[in-house]
């Protein structure tokens, strides 16, 4: 995992999305809860020219809506207590929240970025909130 993991997101090897499109498509197959992605910061976008975690769920065929923004610190790079320790990463982008969401991210580590996301989510009305990542580190 650790060299597919690096190939896809730092080497940009977009078609390597399609090696677990059939994993997400079953882990979410029967789920009704609108499917968010955690987004990138917009220097990694730029850098990464792609956001890894849209393109697994499009090589999935499964219909996801941006509803956060980042707007704190990346987490890459920090050890784990100042994972724990980082501030908001998050705002809302202005779409309507609704009831039942499904967060997906690539990667868990210590479980900062889903909390922080879910505490936005959850701020803005959100009743659900069930998260979905493919690697736990």
């Amino acid at each position: 995992m650790k060299d597919w993991f690096h190939q896809y997101k730092f080497l940009k090897d977009i078609l390597l999305a399609q090696v677990f499109a059939g994993d997400l498509k079953e882990a979410l197959k029967n789920e009704r809860a609108v499917a968010v992605p955690i987004p990138l910061n917009e220097e990694k976008l730029r850098e990464r020219s792609f956001s890894q975690v849209d393109q697994l769920l499009e090589a999935a065929n499964i219909p996801y809506r941006h509803l956060l923004e980042k707007c704190g610190e990346t987490l890459g790079g920090k050890n784990r207590q100042e994972r724990m320790d980082a501030q908001q990463l998050f705002r809302l982008n202005g779409e309507t929240v609704p009831k039942q969401l499904v967060l997906v991210d690539d990667l868990y580590t210590t479980g900062t970025t889903m909390r922080h996301a879910a505490k936005v989510l959850q701020e803005a009305g959100a009743e659900s909130i069930r998260i979905l990542a493919l690697i736990r580190a």
